[in-house]
């Protein structure tokens, strides 16, 4: 690495910060698209992604709690990886059922134009792992892992836009499943709020 692509990687990381007040700013698609490409974006043809996966299992998903986002209704929408779009998935979710879901009160999840939900087939990896560990505990390792990877990257992107966003881990599981109206196999890791910073 060069010395200069070297203080631009040094300058991210140092700026990097949580931002948990968003403007009524609306954020731009093509700045989300660029979000949920550092997260899980497809970078060759044989599937591999932004984020490492342990055995190239990829269980991770990206949905989207669109609130404020240019060219977009609000609603839940999944990323395509593959093709690197999103689609709409279901309609706008009731006012505070994310913060409901939390742990504390977290208005960030409300306030904020757009919430990416970090999801993952657990199960999957859970049971692709069995045969290390019976418990299932190294395939939720491998998820958690590959999940904070996602968000790290998400948090670089974000703050190379000159964004603001913070990761939420603190919820319970059955009811942040159902606020956001995830399929069975599906299980919520974190959520990365984002959107312009309240100056």
């Amino acid at each position: 690495m060069d010395t200069q692509n070297s203080a631009l990687l040094k300058d991210l990381l140092s700026t990097r910060r949580s931002v948990r007040s968003f403007s009524e700013e609306p954020l731009s698609l093509a700045v989300l698209e660029t979000f949920l490409y550092a997260g899980q974006g497809c970078t060759s043809g044989d599937g591999r992604r932004t984020a490492p996966s342990a055995h190239a299992l990829h269980p991770l998903v990206l949905r989207v709690v669109v609130r404020q986002v240019e060219g977009l209704a609000p609603g839940v929408y999944t990323y395509d990886c593959q093709a690197g779009k999103l689609s709409r998935v279901a309609g706008p979710i009731a006012n505070g059922s994310l913060n409901s879901a939390a742990l504390g009160d977290e208005k960030w999840l409300e306030d904020a134009p757009a919430v990416i939900a970090i999801v993952a087939k657990r199960g999957l990896a859970i049971d692709h792992f069995s045969a290390q560990q019976a418990d299932g505990l190294r395939g939720a390792r491998y998820v958690d892992f590959e999940a904070g990877a996602s968000a790290q990257n998400i948090y670089l992107a974000v703050t190379a836009a000159g964004l603001g966003g913070v990761v939420v881990m603190g919820f319970d599981d059955i009811k942040m499943k159902q606020a956001l109206g995830l399929e069975r196999a599906l299980f919520p890791i974190a959520l990365f709020c984002v959107g312009n910073p309240l100056k």
